[in-house]
């Protein structure tokens, strides 16, 4: 499965394991959820701890991304075991376990991004964490419970309710990178049986402040702008972000929340020779409306219901044209939890229905920044702009057994839609138990459905398909935790979407990534916290093939004859090993010290529109973060990024940009 040297590593990483467990153990823990602070929904669509349930399972706490600096989910996840997070002018694109597009993002269960431009998600500054209280993340395939897309993995953002916040909180921050200025203001209150939580939140960046030249492109929508007037020189709009999230809750068996968000994103773009540069502008309203129920039948027995209508109201500007489309979707599922066996088995048994309508959805059909060069008097790209529904109607359910240290759990999910085939995704495993230790082993299977253009090009009449099968060895005593996982993804059916905006679709294909990990995280002392975790991706497979209209021409008849041009490359996993490593250092009560190391081991990139392969140099980026608490009225913190000042190549939309290099933020935190 591994090269040799691969396998060396996860001989020595697992007799670390060992060996840490040993010197460190204590007591055994306790599993009791109430006392655990890492507990999830996403597993077992219940709250249960990390630790047993059935899934390679982590949670963010509010402590650790506000410790760590980490203002975007984006951020949070930059250094979870996994993840590789690539940014380019439009936002994060983040790879899991060497698979790009492969997350499905939630916020309070309802999903983030749009369903069918998987590259757009929206984890930067479109979502506050302001109102966040922990981020729960699963690696690997969810689709059982959570159905398409859910694919290599499951991101879900909770946020706070008047259960977990009472007062009022306002908080500001200032970060010299992109100049960027927030504010939120929480407030949540308690009255007998009722809770209730409110958030507002508001921040603007300068994230580009490069100026650009080209000023005016398509003109009458017929033929280009003239070249007399199509250059010029401007200078990129700021981009600002507002966002009011609220919750209204009856003890804990009903819930009414509301998220409402605006945002625009503004940024610079280049051709690859940077000759060429424009502005681009993202701008987003979301509005999510959600409830959800809950009523015990008797003492082994009960139903959920949730339900939410989510809408995205998106518009794309490129130079001087804004492409606008609209997302919605109308979802029920109803839950039935039934205990079995003197309660050691567990049957859950759920329906669910779905319906997303999508309105004049863009698709490029050529590759726009090649018609802004002069010799182009007459060619504007060829884009389409289509409106289609999808219905879905999903029957799934999963049982848990267990026998005194062990336990074992199978489930099914079918979903049936009416515009893609219908598919049936598996699950299965086992968790054995023993001491402090745990050993989890996983198989499941996910798809997700097809991108815009994969509709427009194949009709989607056939999904990309995943299978994968994970190993897990955890030890946990105390406040000390560590773990090695091994894993396989074999993807089927699989297709990048337009990977670098211009190359069209690759042709689909089959890919096999195999993966090692290690984590840990160990209270040396009172006062000193080490952690840390360690990827190591190998991948198999054929090359992509793209078929690149380089050109196009008009033939003595007046028709359009485009010409395509085969290109292959190897996959991308993103960066085959990754490194992260941070401390927590309590120097006092009240003044608290975090250091934070990371690593991307090299990558090749691959630019099908041009033709190019560039190898990217490894790279250490080292962060610090200072945070004061209780010492004046309110609460500071300060952190330092990217104090090596790396400037290291990343991919950009259409050329080469750069990592960004060192920047300062302060944040201010008071409760009232």
């Amino acid at each position: 499965m591994f090269s040799m040297m691969n396998r060396k590593i996860i001989l020595m990483a697992a007799v670390i394991l060992l060996w840490v467990s040993g010197v460190l153990a204590s007591d055994t823990m306790l599993m009791f959820v109430g006392e655990d602070l890492e507990v999830l929904s996403i597993a077992s669509k219940k709250e249960e701890a990390a630790w047993s349930a059935p899934a390679i399972a982590q949670v963010i706490t509010r402590e650790e991304f506000e410790k760590k600096g980490a203002f975007t989910i984006a951020q949070s996840l930059d250094d979870v075991t996994g993840f590789y997070v690539e940014k380019n002018e439009k936002g994060s694109a983040p790879y899991l376990r060497g698979v790009p597009d492969s997350v499905l993002f939630l916020y309070d269960i309802i999903p983030v991004g749009s369903g069918v431009q998987k590259s757009s998600y929206m984890i930067d500054r479109e979502i506050s964490l302001a109102s966040v209280k922990r981020i729960e993340v699963i690696r690997g395939t969810g689709s059982v419970l959570w159905g398409p897309n859910a694919f290599a993995g499951v991101v879900n953002v909770v946020p706070m309710t008047g259960m977990d916040f009472q007062g009022l909180e306002t908080g500001g921050l200032y970060s010299s990178l992109d100049q960027e200025k927030g504010a939120y203001l929480n407030y949540g209150i308690k009255k007998q049986a009722w809770s209730s939580f409110l958030s507002v939140s508001g921040l603007s960046a300068k994230e580009d402040d490069n100026n650009f030249n080209v000023k005016r492109f398509w003109n009458d929508g017929i033929i280009p702008e003239p070249i007399d007037t199509r250059y010029g020189s401007g200078v990129v709009d700021d981009s600002t972000y507002v966002e009011l999230y609220s919750s209204i809750s009856l003890d804990d068996w009903l819930t009414l929340s509301a998220r409402i968000s605006d945002s625009k994103n503004a940024f610079a773009v280049s051709d690859w020779e940077k000759n060429y540069n424009w502005e681009e502008t993202i701008s987003s309203s979301i509005y999510n409306f959600k409830i959800e129920a809950s009523k015990n039948i008797d003492m082994d027995s009960g139903i959920r219901f949730t339900g939410y209508f989510s809408g995205t109201d998106l518009d794309h500007g490129i130079v001087d044209r804004e492409f606008s489309q609209k997302e919605e979707s109308v979802f029920g599922e109803l839950i039935y939890d039934k205990s079995l066996f003197a309660a050691n088995g567990l049957a859950t048994l759920g329906t669910s229905w779905r319906k997303d309508r999508y309105n004049a959805i863009t698709v490029f059909k050529s590759f726009y920044p090649d018609f802004f060069i002069p010799e182009n008097l007459y060619f504007l790209p060829e884009v389409e702009q289509s409106d289609f529904e999808n219905e879905l109607l999903s029957i799934f359910g999963q049982y848990r057994h267990k026998v005194e240290r062990l336990e074992l759990w199978a489930g099914a999910r079918y979903d049936d839609h009416d515009q893609y085939e219908a598919k049936t995704s598996y699950s299965a495993g086992f968790a054995w138990n023993f001491s402090d230790y745990i050993f989890k082993s996983i198989y499941g299977t996910a798809y997700r459905t097809p991108f815009a253009k994969q509709l427009d090009e194949y009709g989607g009449s056939s999904l990309e398909e995943i299978k994968s099968v994970n190993f897990q060895l955890a030890w946990k005593s105390n406040n000390k935790k560590a773990a090695l996982t091994l894993f396989r993804n074999k993807i089927d059916n699989h297709v990048i979407e337009d990977r670098y905006a211009g190359a069209g679709l690759s042709t689909p294909n089959s890919q096999t990534i195999d993966g090692a990990e290690l984590e840990f995280d160990l209270n040396l002392t009172d006062n000193l916290k080490i952690s840390g975790n360690i990827t190591m991706l190998d991948s198999k497979g054929p090359d992509e093939t793209y078929f690149y209209n380089d050109y196009s021409f008009i033939d003595e008849d007046g028709e359009i004859i485009k010409h395509y041009q085969e290109l292959n490359y190897e996959y991308d996993p993103g960066a085959p090993i990754m490194f992260n490593f941070s401390a927590a250092w309590n120097i006092t009560k009240n003044i608290i010290l975090v250091p934070e190391l990371k690593y991307f081991s090299e990558r090749t990139i691959y630019y099908p529109t041009q033709d190019i392969t560039k190898n990217y140099d490894d790279v250490w980026v080292f962060d610090l973060n200072l945070l004061v608490r209780d010492l004046f009225p309110f609460d500071l913190g300060i952190h330092l990024n990217n104090l090596f000042n790396s400037r290291h190549d990343t991919p950009g939309l259409y050329s080469i940009n750069r990592y960004d290099s060192f920047s300062g933020a302060v944040v201010l935190k008071m409760s009232w």
